[in-house]
């Protein structure tokens, strides 16, 4: 991993549920971890070979390796969100950094 690609913030967010006034749960989502992050490109390799794997995936991020990211969470980057897909991909099973799939949320 080349550490000056990891140029773009992204906020992974969590799933949390609160109540309003009369009780009612209410889910919401609260920032979790702010990881710096490399975005890849449509023509990258990795990002064909997870597309062609799940045809879903809309974008791909590249970050140092952190623990607790899981399916249930979400991204933000810029003024977009993404549902992560799945388990983040620890690159060649060196705990240097991951690959988290994400398809956009409208």
């Amino acid at each position: 991993m080349d550490a000056g690609k990891l140029t773009h913030l992204i906020t992974i967010q969590k799933k949390t549920v609160t109540q309003d006034d009369e009780l009612n749960p209410i889910e919401t989502w609260a920032d979790w971890k702010t990881p710096w992050a490399e975005p890849l490109n449509e023509t990258s390799r990795e990002v064909y070979r997870l597309k062609t794997e799940n045809p879903e995936v809309t974008r791909v991020f590249r970050i140092r390796y952190l623990v607790g990211i899981t399916a249930y969470q979400r991204i933000k980057f810029g003024g977009d969100y993404y549902e992560i897909i799945g388990k983040p991909i620890n690159e060649g099973e060196r705990n240097a950094s991951l690959l988290i799939t994400c398809k956009g949320v409208t």
